[in-house]
């Protein structure tokens, strides 16, 4: 998995996130609203704390708006594709 973060001031955060087939992330929520860009998209799964799963899909070329989340929303992300998915994260402080 690569994170590199490209920029952040006071008011925002952008990232790049690569996430191999079958590769999975850390525990971990979303502290801040984010805007998902997909430069090669896909569909992550998220692993909730409570066992169940959720598809967040990442159409390649778009944007995505995905909202600041509770500390009870811990979760992982898995990436179930046969490639990977490579995204820039713009997280608004």
């Amino acid at each position: 998995m690569e994170y590199h973060n490209q920029f952040e001031n006071d008011k925002v955060s952008v990232s790049y996130f690569k996430i191999m087939p079958q590769e999975e992330t850390g525990l971990h929520y979303d502290i801040h609203p984010q805007i998902v860009i997909a430069l090669s998209g896909g569909i992550i799964t998220r692993l909730e704390a409570d066992g169940s799963t959720t598809d967040v899909e990442f159409p390649t070329g778009k944007s995505v708006y995905r909202p600041a989340e509770a500390p009870d929303k811990i979760h992982k992300s898995v990436n179930r594709t046969s490639h990977p998915i490579e995204l820039i994260i713009v997280q608004l402080k």
